[in-house]
């Protein structure tokens, strides 16, 4: 493939500054673990809202924004909130994973997805440690129905999800990652009807309502095929990558891997297709979908172990042409990427994350001028330093301009613990 370097802009604002708010704004949780950051307007107010899950040792935080751009942590105790406890014989609790948010049953509130593994020990996933669906009712409470609305999974080994219209009837769809099972012959779910399936990735379709006023909850839809190993593992994205209108999905299975993209056949079925001519995607440690280009059509941006690159979107999929925003420093790996206008400028923007094998490499964000439709200029900002492991990074909107919401805790197991970050742009003369 060919590949183009951006140019650098010197001039995108004056005495540009990134300053780390989350302990003015609210959002702190101190040195902590974390697996993922979900997003949605949880209480109805027209902003942004964040849901952080934190693995295994502590319960997962909602926090939801208020009209001053601060935000305030709330149902704790109540959401998210069966941590693992090293008793023995035996652990107890979640082993949290990924999250979305999304209103499953249209009753005009948003509702909560959470995903688990099965620990070292490949547990089965009874009641207490299944993955959780927290349905938010008409009077702001919530009640965990995985298990009534069919989604539990009990063994699986569950990391990324993904909320969307997969099948085009109006009722929002999952999609569950797994990673592969492991080799033990002593797993009961080996014997359990519907293996081996039951341990693979899965699309849930939404069942809706039949009428009578009550919702029914998903069923598995073997027909949108994501049974190919570690579907979902490191990676789930919605990207409808030849603009046909309807959902696609790109998947990961570990960093530095070639990424697997299911084409969403009619709103029926899936075709795995990422590596036909004109597509051909490249290794990468993840990925986001955005118009950084500013012509109106979604581009991929990607990090691997060297850089941040983005390939442009075409009338019909990719360009072949990698962008490279950047090169990275010898002691860090691109981890994950966010977009959004941190600026206010129109053009979308692009925060880089990276992780090393030792400490914790600063993060940097990129402002995009929009130079032009193909090579978009960026100006490299460094962020402000964290201890701890990179993990995730989200974009909100706060106060009309896009914040990053990051997290370095690692996933509890052997990095090092990190704080919850909210990086904004402001500027020698502004405030944040």
């Amino acid at each position: 493939m060919l590949c183009a370097t951006a140019t650098t802009n010197a001039n995108a604002l004056e005495s540009p500054l990134v300053v780390d708010r989350a302990t003015e704004a609210g959002i702190n949780l101190g040195p902590t673990p974390t697996w993922d950051i979900c997003k949605g307007d949880w209480n109805g107010d027209s902003s942004d809202d964040v849901a952080i899950t934190r693995h295994m040792l502590y319960e997962g935080a909602l926090f939801t924004q208020n009209s001053t751009g601060a935000f305030n942590r709330t149902l704790t105790g109540t959401i998210m909130p069966k941590v693992v406890r090293k008793t023995a014989p035996k652990h107890t609790g979640v082993d949290r994973h990924a999250c979305v948010m999304a209103d499953f049953d249209r009753n005009g509130r948003m509702d909560l997805y959470t995903t688990a593994g099965r620990y070292a020990s490949n547990r089965l996933k009874h009641a207490e440690i299944d993955n959780e669906l927290w349905m938010q009712q008409t009077d702001g409470t919530v009640v965990d129905m995985a298990i009534a609305a069919g989604v539990n999974e009990p063994c699986h080994r569950s990391r990324y999800t993904v909320t969307t219209d997969w099948n085009g009837d109006g009722w929002t769809d999952l999609f569950v990652g797994a990673q592969v099972e492991r080799a033990d012959t002593a797993d009961v779910c080996n014997t359990m009807p519907g293996y081996p399936y039951l341990e693979q990735s899965h699309v849930y379709l939404n069942k809706g309502d039949s009428g009578d006023g009550v919702w029914d909850g998903f069923r598995q839809a073997p027909e949108f095929n994501v049974s190919a190993k570690n579907v979902g593992s490191a990676m789930a994205i919605e990207w409808d990558q030849n603009r046909d209108g309807r959902p696609d999905l790109l998947s990961l299975s570990f960093s530095d891997t070639k990424p697997l993209l299911f084409r969403n056949n009619a709103y029926s079925s899936f075709t795995e297709v990422s590596q036909t001519t004109g597509i051909k995607l490249p290794r990468m440690n993840y990925a986001a979908i955005g118009d950084v280009t500013g012509d109106g059509r979604d581009d991929l941006v990607y990090t691997d172990n060297a850089g941040l690159y983005y390939r442009a979107g075409t009338a019909s999929g990719i360009s072949t042409v990698v962008v490279r925003i950047s090169t990275l420093a010898s002691n860090a790996d691109g981890k994950h990427v966010a977009l959004g206008d941190v600026d206010g400028d129109g053009d979308v923007d692009v925060y880089g994350q990276t992780s090393g094998t030792t400490g914790n490499p600063d993060d940097v964000l990129y402002l995009n001028n929009g130079a032009n439709a193909t090579a978009a200029s960026f100006m490299a900002l460094p962020v402000p330093s964290a201890v701890g492991a990179s993990n995730d990074v989200a974009a909100i909107t706060v106060n009309g301009l896009t914040q990053f919401v990051v997290t370095n805790g690692g996933n509890e197991e052997k990095e090092e613990f990190g704080p919850v970050q909210l990086i904004a742009l402001t500027s020698d003369t502004g405030g944040s």
